[in-house]
């Protein structure tokens, strides 16, 4: 049986960890093992069935550490980031134009807020290597084009009901105009961002906002045939792996070529919703 049941790390780990322990059941040197402790955002830490995974999440949290189990497959049917044109504020709401529609997003409203900003001094480590178009559909190929777009601007994924549908708007920092939020003389791109997070946070009630996706530099993504690919640069499930690449592949096609950003986004949305 193909693996579809993913141990996922669920940051901040608690103060006491045993690292031994944790090195054991991941099969890492305990080197490794420190660094997947302390990275900050939710990765994939092992794959199996059901039961197995289990265990493994057993064992892991009775050294210390917070995981959870999730169903690969609960990634698969989630909205792909669509680019917000413009954000206002409204006396309401929010108010999003989304192409030619205008979205009202009333301060009531139940939210779920993903943050995705790189470091301030990261660039790009080169140019980027497109896969939108390789085996995918035609959906998934356009929404792994706006996922790769995004992958190195600060953006906002907004989750939400609307009409008794899940949908996903993102507001980004050189793709939404955010002239409309009142007084932004001066600021900068990124400031706008970080205004308009701050300014959501404050004004949702019921917003649940993950910021474990801010300051986390995107890892270049495993490409087939890449020359001079280290194979054994990141340990075990760690992003840029082929095995969480196969892993991935094995739970959905639609899965295997997603950008860290993507993935981290979709993990984050399902721990907050798991």
């Amino acid at each position: 049986m193909e693996p579809s049941f993913l141990v996922v790390s669920d940051p901040p780990h608690p103060s006491r960890v045993t690292i031994e322990i944790v090195a054991s059941v991941l099969g890492l040197a305990e080197s490794d093992a420190r660094l997947k402790v302390g990275f900050r955002a939710p990765e994939v830490l092992a794959a199996a069935d059901g039961d197995r995974c289990v265990r493994v999440a057993e064992s892991l949290r009775g050294a210390g550490l917070a995981v959870s189990v999730v169903d690969g497959r609960s990634l698969v049917g989630l909205p792909w980031p669509t680019p917000a044109t413009a954000v206002a504020l409204g006396e309401r709401g929010l108010v999003l134009t989304v192409g030619y529609e205008l979205m009202p997003l009333p301060w009531e409203a139940d939210l779920i807020g993903v943050y995705c900003r790189p470091p301030t001094d990261a660039a790009p480590a080169g140019p980027s290597n497109s896969l939108a178009g390789s085996g995918h559909d035609a959906r998934t190929a356009a929404g792994l084009t706006v996922a790769e777009t995004l992958e190195w601007m600060p953006h906002l994924d907004l989750f939400f009901q609307r009409d008794g549908q899940l949908r996903r708007v993102t507001l980004a920092r050189d793709l939404t105009d955010f002239t409309g939020l009142g007084d932004i003389d001066g600021l900068s791109r990124d400031e706008c961002m970080a205004a308009t997070v701050a300014e959501c946070e404050r004004r949702f009630a019921n917003m649940v906002l993950d910021t474990r996706l801010e300051d986390v530099r995107p890892r270049a993504r495993f490409l087939p045939g890449m020359q001079g690919f280290d194979y054994d640069q990141r340990k075990a499930f760690a992003f840029g792996t082929l095995l969480l690449r196969s892993v991935l592949d094995s739970v959905s096609p639609a899965l295997r070529d997603l950008t860290q950003y993507e993935l981290g986004a979709r993990l984050a949305y399902v721990l907050r919703t798991g």
